[in-house]
Parts: structure tokens; sequence; C-alpha cells
């Protein structure tokens, strides 16, 4: 009779890869890499076919989690962006971890809160946890959280912000020549008094942008054209309404304002609709990133497409690369973000005309900005 108590069956011996690496008559280290998709390739096609055939006939299965124990390597991505409720990372979240799980990586995202000193500390979070690489979207210049990464030896990928370090590869958008477009455009309609509202230019993104407005405003001052640049506190659209209560509060004489993102360019028509300011009629206005929706604003809004799932696929294809081959050179790749001409921009109104933004008196408390 049985020792084994009825209704119970012994349990069966886990296979290990040693098993595996006998059965095939090679050695443990070859049965390892024969059955790891990302060493594989070091040996040939004859002997990983042996391989996988002992390991099917005998059940095994790989234990990802020692195997991640022993390589200090798991098949996860850490992506950190600065504001997760911003739905402009929506479209690079999603294009990355859909990049990355080709390769058979999942993602954990983190949100860093525009905090530098946050996101060292996820950095250094994420490196304990064994990930891959990351995909960081809120890299500053000067950030120490890049020399962090470098000296990890996690490979890193600068997605939207470039930090503009020379061992640091980045995917970003051509914002100089995107904003330089969009003072073009509202300067070919006949504007010829134009704000723009940036945030603090800790960033390349807000660097870059108010670069493209300074290049494209040189010639047009000549010819007598008007320009202000109004420093915002935030990103959002409370900014956004904020800011504009405050130039119509102080005498606003610009017919276009021009906001660094859609969010402050939404928060300006809310402080317009407020005061009864009409756009375009009064004043013309524009933002960056064409987030979803801003075409059923009344009126559309006119804005700079930002690609944020070209953005995402492109830097964790980047990323891809770099797990691969780690010598892999430094590349900065920029995309070419274009013109979304909607409703929220028209010809400039003459001065003394019954629309002339100069005549508009606002009744508020002055703000400082």
């Amino acid at each position: 009779m049985s020792d084994t108590p009825q209704g119970h069956q012994s349990k069966r011996p886990r296979v290990t890869i040693v098993d595996v690496a006998n059965g095939a008559g090679v050695h443990v280290s070859t049965a390892s890499r024969a059955l790891n998709p990302g060493t594989s390739h070091r040996i040939s096609s004859k002997v990983v076919r042996k391989i996988e055939k002992v390991a099917e006939q005998l059940g095994y299965k790989r234990n990802s989690l020692a195997s991640s124990l022993r390589t200090q390597k798991t098949g996860t991505i850490g992506l950190i962006v600065p504001n997760l409720s911003d739905p402009l990372f929506s479209p690079i979240i999603a294009s990355v971890e859909e990049r990355v799980a080709e390769d058979g990586y999942v993602t954990f995202v983190a949100n860093s809160d525009y905090s530098p000193v946050k996101l060292r500390s996820i950095v250094e979070r994420m490196s304990s946890q064994f990930v891959a690489g990351l995909v960081v979207a809120s890299f500053e210049l000067n950030d120490p959280s890049v020399e962090l990464c470098l000296e990890l030896g996690i490979p890193t990928v600068a997605v939207l912000r470039d930090p503009r370090h020379s061992r640091m590869s980045s995917v970003a958008m051509d914002d100089a020549a995107g904003v330089q477009a969009m003072v073009e455009h509202v300067l070919d309609l006949g504007h010829k008094d134009i704000t723009y509202v940036t945030p603090p230019l800790a960033a390349s993104t807000a660097q870059n942008r108010l670069a493209g407005f300074n290049a494209a405003t040189r010639l047009a001052k000549a010819a007598g054209c008007r320009f202000d640049v109004i420093e915002a506190r935030a990103y959002d659209v409370v900014e956004g309404e904020r800011i504009m209560g405050h130039m119509l509060a102080s005498g606003l004489t610009s017919t276009a304002v021009l906001a660094f993102n859609d969010l402050l360019a939404v928060g300006c028509l809310v402080a317009l609709k407020s005061a009864g300011v009409a756009c375009p009629e009064q004043i013309s206005l524009a933002g960056v990133n064409d987030l979803p929706f801003m075409n059923l604003l009344s009126p559309p809004l006119t804005t700079l497409h930002t690609a944020g799932r070209d953005l995402g696929f492109e830097s964790a294809d980047l990323l891809m690369s770099l797990i691969k081959n780690h010598s892999q050179p430094v590349k900065r790749i920029l995309l070419t973000p274009h013109l979304v001409l909607r409703g929220s921009t028209g010809p400039a109104r003459k001065p003394g005309s019954s629309s002339d933004p100069s005549a508009i008196v606002i009744q508020s408390d002055p703000i400082s900005v």
C-alpha cells in the first residue's frame, strides 16, 4: 500500500535548468542562454531547438524572478512623467507601453510632480527594483537625475524634454520651429502686437519655444511690430485664466496671445469669455500640443500638434536598442510638429474699431505676475 494519504498525490519535484542541461547534454549556462529570448541568438539554432525540445518534454518552466535576481534585470521598463493628470502624457504612456510589449516588457509609470527631488527618489526606487531601462519625460536642464541614471548604468532615454546631456539620448519635438511657425501665422493675419505666455525656463521645452518666438519676432520688430513675454507660474488652466485676467485688467493691447501649451490657452479663453471679450474678433488665441477636445471648444483652438504617440513610440524604440546594445552612440531625435489652424485665430482688427482690444476695460483687482 502506498504511504501517500488517500486523496492526495506526492508532489512532483520541480524541473530545474540543471535537469534540462543534463537531458540535452550541454552545460547549464548554455541551457540558460538558449531558453532566454534575450541571449538565445548567441547559440546555434540547432542547439536551441534541441534544448527547447528537452525543456518541453520535461515540463520545464523558466523562473523569471530567479533570473532577474541573478542578472539584476527584470522585464520591466520605468516611465516617469511630470504630471499624470495632464492629457499630454496619455498618448506617450500608451505608445511606450505598446512598443516595449513587443519585446516582452511591461511598464511601470510614476509621477514626479515637476519636482527634481521626487524624480531622483523615483529613479533610485526603480533602480532598486531592477528595471531594465527608463523613459523619462521629467528631466529639467542640468538635472542631477541625469547623472544618477548614468552612474547607475540604467539605459535611459529622455522624451519630450531634452536635458541636453552629452551622454543622454532623447526624443523631442522641434519646439522652436513649431512656435516660430505659429508666430508667422498670426503675423500673416496682420497682428502687430503679440503676447507670448511662457512657464519658467527650467526645461528644454520652455527654452526652445521661447527661442522660436524670439526668432520669429526679430524681423517683425524692425517693421514696427510689438511683442511681450509674460511668465506663468504653472502649466494649467487655472494659471491661464489668472494670467489673462491680469492682462485684461492691466489694459491689454495685444491682438494675439500665444500660450506655451493648450491648458494655458484654455484658461485664457475662459477669462476672455468671462470678460465678454470675443475670440478671435477682438483677441486671437493659440496653444501648443493639440490635446483631445481642443477642436470642440468655442471657438475651436488653433494649436501646434506635437504627436504624443510618435514621441512615445520613438523613445521606447530607442530604449529597446540601448538595452540590447549599451555601447550604442547617443542619439537626439527631433520630430516635426505642425500647425492645426482652427477658429481661435483670425485677422487682426484695426485700432479704433468696435472690436479693438485697447477699448476693453475690465474692473478687477490687479494680480501680480
